[in-house]
């Protein structure tokens, strides 16, 4: 008998066993019961989510000869030709390799001719954001009066690379990335089932590895079944797909954290000699540092695509919000570098050490809740919002005093530019101390004193005091 792979083997039949889509396939079981079924569908999502796979089910529920229903028979001719992808009445057609004006014209042809065995005619057409512009013009008209039995299932990767007047014509749904723990159960599930014996920690970084898609965990698991005699563990995952665990990088940031250059250096070369590609350790720090972004700003733990251990690890290192944020700043705007670098493995060891020298510039949060230099803080947003502000700024002094933040301004002029701004200021001062703050204006006491007639003369004839 031969051998069929696990991803076609394990394929889903029946809506109840698509995983982690439970919002689409309420909507088209309840169209079906409602027999207010739409001639045009739009399946997007990333890929190996079971996009495909649910417009088969979808097919063999409204061609059933039990149907239309939401459980086929999955044993009359209809069930049968579809779940073996040879049904003359439901074709499925790579939007990539038929982009051109001349097979939609094809089709177009095709569609006027009613269905053989079926109660409807159905096309799939994968990747649809792949056709020509001239292909999507010719198939406007077919796809908004299309005879009564034809219905078409787009599925595409990349939604936004389809015309609007198609978009519009069409019933979208949204197949979401699957989470970790989602991926682990099904992976469980099937390796149950192929007699694998295999650790929950493998199951998990397989699923990790998947980022997000069923097809890729599965792939996956086919090949450890392969490569591994035995009982499947996470060394086997990381030896065979050159993939690092989270022990990894926590080990990496604890160097980095303790300004240990040889130390960051010799686990970063040791994980590349183990097989892991610089880009994808690049990638994983980035990540690693994310979830620990996620971890330090409390949110629950089913947000996080971590195990119970991996958060304890992270919530025991001394990784403030703001040392996390500015590593992640630091590794963001390098990315072009280890995409473009010629020689890869020296840009992420210079990136790495470039990590430990922002260490110190990262800036630290304080008792009084401000985040570094009030002043230097202050300029960076108003460079961005008005610069003749910062330039008045820039030549003030500034003292934070409770919940009062006191500047000093270098003359009447700059004075009354700064008061007439307060709201402004007040609003900014509140967002980098996190906390209601008061704002008050003076100018400086050396100014003062040498303006002291000129505020005499002015209290007397005009009334106005001086702040």
């Amino acid at each position: 008998m031969n051998h069929r792979v696990i991803s076609l083997k394990y394929r889903p039949q029946d809506f109840d066993d698509l995983t982690g889509q439970s919002h689409v396939v309420l909507s088209l079981k309840g169209a079906i019961k409602s027999g207010k079924i739409g001639h045009a569908f739009l399946f997007a999502g990333p890929r190996g989510v079971g996009k495909t796979t649910t417009a088969r089910i979808f097919a063999k529920s409204l061609n059933c000869i039990e149907g239309p229903t939401i459980h086929p028979c999955q044993k009359c001719q209809a069930c049968r030709e579809i779940a073996l992808s040879r049904s003359i009445d439901v074709v499925e057609i790579d939007g990539a390799s038929n982009r051109g004006i001349d097979e939609i014209r094809n089709l177009r042809e095709a569609v006027g001719y009613a269905p053989l065995h079926s109660q409807h005619k159905v096309y799939i057409i994968d990747e649809v954001h792949m056709l020509t512009p001239e292909a999507f013009n010719a198939l406007l008209k077919t796809l908004e009066e299309p005879p009564p039995s034809v219905i078409f299932i787009f599925a595409t990767t990349n939604p936004v690379k389809i015309p609007q007047t198609i978009l519009s014509r069409c019933e979208r749904f949204v197949f979401k990335r699957l989470s970790v723990a989602e991926i682990s159960t099904r992976l469980k599930s099937i390796a149950a089932k192929e007699n694998l014996e295999i650790t929950s920690k493998a199951l998990h970084y397989i699923a990790v590895r998947a980022d997000g898609s069923v097809r890729d965990g599965e792939s996956l698991l086919e090949q450890l079944s392969s490569f591994v005699e035995g009982k499947i563990t996470e060394e086997d995952v990381f030896k065979l797909i050159g993939f690092l665990g989270s022990e990894f990088y926590a080990g990496l940031i604890q160097h980095i954290l303790q300004k240990g250059y040889a130390d960051v250096l010799r686990v970063l070369n040791k994980g590349i000699e183990n097989g892991a590609d610089p880009l994808e350790i690049y990638r994983g720090l980035v990540d690693y540092l994310r979830a620990a972004l996620l971890v330090s700003s409390q949110l629950p733990e089913e947000f996080l695509d971590l195990s119970a251990d991996e958060v304890g690890k992270i919530r025991s290192m001394e990784l403030s919000r703001e040392k996390v944020m500015g590593m992640l700043e630091v590794l963001l705007g390098s990315e072009d570098l280890i995409k473009r670098s010629m020689n890869a493995r020296v840009a992420i060891e210079l990136l790495l050490c470039q990590l430990i020298r922002s260490i110190d510039k990262v800036p630290v949060q304080k008792n009084e809740g401000c985040r570094g230099d009030i002043k230097e803080e202050m300029l960076k947003i108003l460079q961005m919002q008005s610069p003749k502000l910062a330039a008045i700024v820039h030549n003030s002094s500034i003292k934070k005093e409770g919940k009062t933040i006191a500047i000093a301004a270098e003359n009447d002029f700059a004075q009354k530019q700064l008061l007439h701004s307060k709201g402004m200021l007040e609003i900014i001062l509140k967002k980098l101390l996190r906390e209601d703050c008061t704002l008050r204006v003076n100018i400086a006491d050396e100014v003062k004193k040498e303006n002291n007639l000129e505020d005499t003369i002015r209290v007397l004839f005009d009334g106005e005091e001086v702040r």
